[in-house]
């Protein structure tokens, strides 16, 4: 099991700073505090890049559970992405879908799991309720909205 958060101090305004955080365990060396990447400094882009590294950081091989405060990160990447996908990536109203290189990067990661028989959940707990996994996701994204800034490519600007 894995806990993941993003945090935005500042969301939606300008100068707003994005923060990762994943969290594994105690000391595991797993554990991602970092800056989000990129010009778009969103909390949704902050949540769903954190489900992105917790995939990245387990072996395709294993089962995992991921546990977000995020319910529209878990529509993205469970319900919602379908019908993305045979609207070419619009939205009912024709517009562009927000974060769609973040969903379809963890689809591909998910479908990779699935096609090896490989189990992944996506479970949403309360934010802010006392849950220690939770928590420490939490306080390792706000640290890494306080790290410098990162470009695209995840290096310093």
């Amino acid at each position: 099991m894995v806990y993941t958060d993003g945090a935005a101090p500042g969301n939606g305004k300008a100068g707003a700073c994005g923060g990762v955080g994943v969290w594994f365990g105690a000391d595991d060396p797993r554990n991602v505090s970092e800056r989000l990447a990129g010009p778009l400094q969103t909390n949704q882009r902050a949540e769903l890049t954190a489900i992105l590294r917790a995939l990245q950081l387990v072996n395709l091989d294993s089962p995992i559970e991921i546990r977000t405060d995020s319910q529209y990160s878990i529509d993205c990447v469970t319900k919602w992405y379908a019908s993305w996908v045979k609207k070419g990536w619009k939205t009912a109203g024709g517009t562009p879908v927000k974060n769609a290189d973040l969903v379809k990067a963890i689809r591909d990661l998910m479908e990779n799991r699935e096609a090896k028989g490989t189990i992944t959940i996506l479970t949403k707990v309360v934010g802010h309720s006392g849950d220690y996994g939770n928590d420490q996701a939490d306080r390792l994204a706000v640290l890494g909205a306080q790290l410098p800034a990162l470009d695209e490519k995840g290096l310093g600007e």
